[in-house]
């Protein structure tokens, strides 16, 4: 420990610790390392993501302070935090150079409150929860690229800032309308394998948000048969798109993966508003006769 504390560390890794710090590796203590010393930290720090409702009300999410130690303190710690706009310019520099596509760049969220600062680490305790309300979202467009980046500045009593533990980057995505979880009924077609094939009813369906009329299906395991392991070949994280342009709501859908998923053009694949449901017809592979699915997504709930 005495060796990794001060180590710096990509932005691009979550680094997720233990409440007390004391182990690395199976069987081996750091309990001499720190005795007499406390380091403050973030527990997961990096890059972390609190997905905002587009409400016109306030949202709030948390995060864990904890003093990695020996042994339990005797005195309250106090715990200072600021902004942290180098490290999200380095992040974003990060992405960049990582997917040269990207042109894009993070900005600071526009109006937030961190409601714990200073926080304050009670003596006989290691940790404690930091809050950040995030201002209403439902005037900021879905396009932007949003963060909240936030840094332990400093600790009272005599509390080293452990350096590459004290930041985590918030981003801060804002979800459509049609993000959510859907129950879903139908009918999945997979010749020659009649374990996949067959009715399928009050199954769970998560869309994730993915572009301002984009959904992702994002549990792939829903698509399985009820003793696979895995996702049905040839499904994957489809992408549904929204139009608005009439009512009912066209959709289209691509499969970033398999350029073969086609909806079946003879069907009337839509979305509802009024009763939140997407009706879509999908074949692949050999065609509609052999590999396809007819499902209907109802809204059930947030994701």
């Amino acid at each position: 420990m005495r060796n990794k504390i001060f180590i710096k560390i990509s932005f691009l890794a979550v680094v997720l610790l233990v409440t007390s710090c004391l182990k690395d590796k199976i069987g081996e203590d750091w309990t001499s390392s720190l005795k007499g010393k406390m380091y403050a930290q973030i527990a997961n720090n990096g890059a972390q993501t609190f997905t905002i409702a587009p409400v016109a009300t306030d949202q709030v999410f948390k995060f864990l302070v904890n003093i990695a130690t020996d042994a339990l303190p005797t005195s309250d710690i106090v715990v200072n935090f600021s902004v942290d706009n180098a490290a999200m310019n380095a992040y974003t520099a990060e992405v960049q150079a990582a997917d040269t596509s990207i042109h894009w760049s993070y900005k600071l969220y526009p109006s937030f409150t961190v409601l714990d600062n200073p926080v304050t680490i009670k003596a006989g305790t290691r940790n404690a929860y930091v809050h950040v309300r995030v201002s209403r979202a439902d005037t900021i467009r879905l396009t932007g690229k949003y963060m909240i980046p936030l840094t332990i500045k400093d600790a009272s009593n005599g509390v080293t800032v452990a350096a590459n533990m004290q930041t985590v980057l918030w981003q801060l995505p804002i979800a459509n309308k049609w993000e959510g979880t859907y129950k879903m009924k139908g009918y999945i077609l997979r010749d020659p394998y009649p374990d996949y094939t067959g009715w399928y009813k009050n199954r769970t369906m998560k869309l994730a948000t993915a572009g301002p009329n984009t959904v992702k299906i994002t549990n792939l395991l829903y698509w399985a048969a009820p003793s696979a392991s895995s996702a049905v070949g040839g499904i994957g994280n489809w992408l549904i798109t929204i139009s608005e342009a009439s009512v009912p709501n066209p959709i289209t859908l691509v499969d970033p993966t398999n350029a073969a998923v086609k909806l079946l053009s003879t069907y009337p694949n839509r979305y509802d508003p009024a009763t939140k449901t997407i009706y879509m017809s999908v074949y692949w592979g050999a065609g509609p006769t052999s590999r396809a699915t007819t499902d209907t997504l109802t809204y059930y709930g947030p994701y």
